[in-house]
């Protein structure tokens, strides 16, 4: 079954401002879009796909809509500016939810993003649900079979559940036990946590595999310092992070596009702090945002919070 397509020509458009100046350039104007997937003609970039899948969300009786994400994040961030980042972009196109099996498009999104780090191409990944986090990871698992990976998690949710079907609540349990098998550790750091959006189970679980957690209410701009200590101790141990952003984290006000919106939520501008603390480390291999839902969204206002958030990471990022 054929689970990649190219991104739509259409869908990278913006303002053009290049009578003004040569530099006044858009990411639009200067995103590479490829027309097949071949990452090894594009050494030195970071590869944007998307994972246009929200099968996990159904599963986990959610509301569905993520799979039209990526495209629209895609429109949100097209016309933010190009700085001439020193690793361009490259978009390699969406890998699509068909048929209805979630584990088949899964290891389908993993070979191409195991593909793309073995040739070198750090990876921007728009959802789809957060079962896209699991087919992230485990490319990476797979194009780093010796390295120390660390897995940080921006979310309100710990996303450990014991299930026995597969879905966007299941994807860091289901990695702690490739890990298991695969005999190497599971480094996990959840940051953003409601106490109130876990039950007991799950924070036993978090428990049992040892998972650092960063609670909600500590995530305030006062403790920032302490915020970074705790990160950079998890990171001090390991040779390739994944950075994975479940947009639900956010507050409400900022991020209600999502299938279960924030009752708290972290500010973006918090973990845009924390973004480039990881970022500095210079073991940042990979980045997604998901779970934003274009059905429940309002004049693309959280698409362009979405997109910000992308843009910034990337800018910061390509130019580390």
């Amino acid at each position: 079954m054929q689970f990649w397509e190219q991104t739509p020509e259409n869908i990278w458009q913006g303002r053009d401002d290049s009578a003004e100046s040569p530099s006044a350039k858009r990411i639009f104007q200067t995103v590479q879009q490829a027309s097949v997937f071949a990452p090894e003609k594009y050494p030195n970039h970071i590869a944007l796909m998307g994972f246009m899948c929200d099968k996990g969300v159904e599963l986990n009786k959610g509301r569905v809509g993520a799979a039209t994400a990526p495209n629209i994040i895609r429109q949100g961030m097209a016309n933010f500016a190009d700085h001439e980042a020193t690793k361009p972009l490259v978009d390699l196109g969406n890998v699509i939810f068909q048929g209805d099996s979630l584990p088949a498009v899964q290891a389908a999104f993993a070979e191409h993003i195991t593909a793309c780090h073995q040739n070198g191409l750090p990876t921007l990944v728009f959802g789809g649900g957060h079962e896209t986090a699991y087919a992230h990871a485990k490319g990476l698992y797979d194009a780093y079979p010796d390295a120390r990976i660390g897995i940080i998690n921006f979310d309100a949710h710990l996303d450990v559940r014991k299930a026995n079907t597969a879905s966007s609540g299941t994807p860091f349990k289901q990695l702690a036990e490739e890990c298991q098998n695969s005999n190497r550790p599971f480094n996990y750091l959840c940051v953003g946590v409601s106490r109130a959006s876990n039950t007991k189970a799950l924070l036993d679980t978090a428990n049992e595999l040892n998972v650092k957690i960063i609670w909600d209410t500590e995530c305030t701009e006062g403790n920032i310092a302490n915020l970074n200590n705790q990160v950079n101790a998890f990171l001090a141990d390991l040779d390739v992070v994944y950075l994975t952003i479940d947009l639900d984290a956010l507050p409400f006000a900022e991020m209600f596009a999502v299938s279960a919106p924030s009752t708290l939520g972290v500010r973006t501008q918090i973990y845009l702090i924390l973004a480039e603390t990881i970022i500095s480390s210079n073991k940042l291999k990979a980045v997604d945002l998901v779970e934003y839902n274009p059905s429940l969204d309002r004049d693309m206002l959280c698409a362009k919070t979405a997109a910000r958030i992308a843009w910034h990471i990337y800018n910061s990022w390509a130019n580390n």
